[in-house]
């Protein structure tokens, strides 16, 4: 009887545990929102971060269902949540200038080129045109020969590899999801992509490629603000610091572009060409432009001097759109 006793006791004890454990692992838990640690008058809007994204422009920022999703977008929440505010994200296209008068956002992602009239952050991510190879560590090619490159048509990455290898090493693809595919298949044996849309592209399929060197510098992708919110640059400075030291900015990356994100030690191919070529090249090419009235993309470097990160190639396949200038898309930062 005595063990009867100490047994219903067990049970009654088990029994009560585990119902406090439900409640522990309820679906409705909602994490803490954080103090906010910027005051108002520095926001356009009260409690919340306006963050101007180009919004046509995967996998930083693309519209999917309804939702501009992508690299920059995570990163910008992870600043809002950072700084204590709630997020709204404004597609402001590839134009930084008018982002901070006409969209009257606080701050915008992915600008590459510095301006005296905005202020810009350190470093939070780079690309560059890299060569990628179905052999990771590959040796890639420093002067032309007996190989094939492919890459997307009229793309900076196509124009790099015509000027490193010259144009019988070419080989043009539609888009660049076609390019892996003809890498897996053998048909060629190095794709030509922007580091970051490549290994997008390369995550997002059953492609197994590499970067193995780069054709050109990184460029790097940095947050701008206005040149008169000192308190604005000095929070998003702060606030960008603790989301790379603290690995948020690596976990995102690793989200969209898998294990292969940092692309810092790869070596950079130089030209084959000649400087005299390359002058050649380029004053042939602004003859063409102003004759024309007009100038084609040529690649992920922007033409003005102002404006935010455009890609150079486009995925196949891809979930992104360009939104209109000006919509606005809101979350909270919980």
């Amino acid at each position: 009887m005595k063990r009867a006793s100490i047994l219903v006791v067990t049970l009654v004890m088990a029994l009560s545990m585990a119902v406090a454990l439900c409640g522990c692992t309820s679906n409705n838990y909602t994490p803490q929102a954080k103090e906010q640690t910027i005051s108002n008058s520095a926001l356009k809007s009260s409690g919340t971060l306006r963050v101007g994204v180009n919004a046509s422009n995967a996998p930083y920022a693309a519209e999917s269902s309804g939702s501009i999703v992508g690299i920059d977008v995570d990163i910008a929440a992870a600043l809002a949540d950072e700084l204590g505010l709630k997020l709204e994200l404004v597609d402001v296209g590839s134009s930084v200038d008018t982002a901070f008068t006409k969209d009257n956002v606080d701050i915008v992602m992915g600008v590459t080129k510095s301006n005296s009239a905005y202020w810009m952050s350190d470093s939070y991510m780079s690309s560059a045109v890299a060569l990628f190879s179905l052999t990771q560590n590959a040796t890639a090619p420093t002067q032309s020969g007996s190989f094939s490159v492919a890459a997307q048509s009229s793309s900076m990455s196509a124009w790099e590899v015509t000027d490193h290898y010259g144009e019988s090493c070419l080989r043009n693809s539609t888009d660049l999801q076609g390019a892996f595919e003809s890498l897996q298949t053998g048909s060629v044996n190095y794709v030509a992509a922007d580091s970051t849309i490549g290994a997008y592209v390369v995550h997002s399929s059953s492609v197994e490629a590499y970067p193995v060197a780069l054709l050109q510098d990184l460029s790097s992708y940095c947050v701008a603000a206005p040149t008169t919110n000192v308190e604005l640059q000095k929070a998003v400075s702060e606030a960008l610091s603790s989301l790379k030291n603290g690995g948020v900015i690596s976990v995102i990356q690793k989200k969209w572009l898998g294990d292969q994100a940092d692309i810092s030690a790869l070596k950079v191919i130089q030209s084959t060409k000649s400087e005299s070529d390359s002058e050649d090249a380029a004053s042939t090419e602004a003859s063409d432009s102003s004759s024309t009235g007009s100038s084609s993309s040529t690649g992920s470097s922007s033409s003005s001097s102002s404006s935010s990160s455009s890609s150079s190639n486009s995925t196949s396949g891809s979930t992104g759109s360009s939104t209109k200038s000006g919509s606005t898309q809101s979350s909270s930062n919980d």
